[in-house]
C-alpha cells in the first residue's frame, strides 16, 4: 500500500497480481484524517500493467490528480 497527502486529500494506492500473471491496481480518494469525518470516498481500477512498479505509479497518477482537482473546487468552494 502507498500513500500521498494532496491539499486536503489522502490518495491510497493499492496493487495485486493476479492469476494471469499481470498486475492490476486501484486508488483511494478521501479527506485526510486531519479535517475531519470521511464524507467521500472515490476508488478506481485501472488496467492491466506487466510490472507492479508501473501499476502503483499509473494509479498513483491518476489519484493524485483527482485529489487536486478535489482540492481546488473544495478551496473554490469556501472562498
Amino acid at each position: 500500500m502507498h500513500r500521498r497527502i494532496v491539499g486536503h486529500y489522502c490518495v491510497e494506492v493499492r496493487s495485486m497480481q493476479t492469476s494471469a500473471g499481470v498486475y492490476k491496481s486501484a486508488y483511494i480518494v478521501e479527506p485526510a484524517a486531519y479535517i475531519g469525518p470521511k464524507d467521500f470516498v472515490m476508488i478506481s481500477l485501472l488496467d492491466d500493467f506487466e510490472n507492479e512498479r508501473s501499476a502503483v505509479d499509473a494509479a498513483m497518477g491518476r489519484g493524485i490528480k483527482h485529489a487536486e482537482w478535489l482540492d481546488t473546487a473544495r478551496s473554490e468552494r469556501t472562498r
